[in-house]
């Protein structure tokens, strides 16, 4: 089973799509879905990506992390 997939904005009801010469005369399922993704940044940068999810009341704890986590597993031998 092959597949196809089109990026394209849908300007007219009336779709050209010279991709599907390979199909003609096959039965096939057409399904078209809404691309809702956010933009990309521009940047081509990783940083931020996850700023929508931060807990602020833990920003502060987060530099002595490490630490409080050994500290909590080992305790002091």
């Amino acid at each position: 089973m092959e597949t196809l997939k089109i990026k394209r904005k849908i300007e007219s009801t009336q779709l050209q799509i010279d991709e599907l010469k390979n199909w003609l005369g096959k039965e096939v399922d057409i399904i078209i879905r809404e691309n809702v993704s956010k933009p990309e940044s521009s940047k081509g940068s990783a940083a931020g990506l996850l700023s929508d999810y931060k807990n602020k009341d833990l920003i502060e704890t987060e530099k002595n992390g490490w630490a409080n986590a050994v500290r909590d597993k080992h305790g002091n031998r």
